[in-house]
Order: C-alpha cells, then sequence, then structure tokens
C-alpha cells in the first residue's frame, strides 16, 4: 500500500496536534483539573517508562532468534546497548544521557550486526 504526500503530511500534521494537545493540556487546564499527589509524582517517571518501552522490544528481538544463546545475544550490542540505556537514565536522572549512552555502547560493538 502507498500513501501520497499529502496523506502522509497529514498524519504528520496529526500526529503533532495529537502530542503538542496532549503534553500542553495540563498547562492549559484550570487549577482544578491539575494533576495532585501521586498521579503528579507518577508523571515524574514518564520520560523513563517511555526510554524502557523503546528499548525493551528492541533488546529481545536478538533472543528472538533461533539458536541464539546467551553469548550472542550480548555481542548482538543491543542489550548492552538497552542496559546502559536504562541504568545511565536512572543514575544521571536525565532520558538524554541515558539516550546518548546506550547509542554508544550500541556503535561500540558495532551496530546491529
Amino acid at each position: 500500500m502507498t500513501m501520497s504526500d499529502g496523506y502522509a503530511w497529514a498524519a504528520i500534521a496529526g500526529l503533532v496536534l495529537v502530542v503538542f494537545v496532549t503534553r500542553n493540556a495540563f498547562m492549559a487546564l484550570p487549577r482544578r483539573f491539575q494533576p495532585t499527589g501521586a498521579f503528579e509524582r507518577a508523571l515524574r517517571f514518564a520520560p523513563l517508562a517511555a526510554l524502557v518501552a523503546l528499548t525493551v522490544p528492541t533488546a529481545a528481538e536478538a533472543w528472538l532468534v533461533p539458536g541464539a544463546g546467551w553469548l550472542d545475544v550480548w555481542h548482538d550490542g543491543r542489550l548492552p546497548a538497552a542496559v546502559a540505556t536504562v541504568a545511565v537514565a536512572r543514575i544521571a536522572g536525565s532520558p538524554f544521557a541515558g539516550l546518548a549512552a546506550g547509542i554508544v555502547v550500541l556503535m561500540a560493538i558495532g551496530g546491529l550486526g
């Protein structure tokens, strides 16, 4: 199935709109609708949760190769990069630092091959 340029740009614009509205909704809502308590504390962990949600499926893909052992999985690079990403993001408190560390580890091991 192919998509025309117009549909592709419409999809991108729609995604930008949805992301913009959902990320800025708490600033535009009245104070009585602002998150409080446990929900507000849970929102602080959203960036780390997003990193984990992105890295775990990619790292787990290395285990799906038939006949892959533990050593093969570690030499693939995705699992060590995922571990580095989560560890550095957690220790540094910055998802961007974790992402940078994961990229460095992945490239140091040799990419995905």
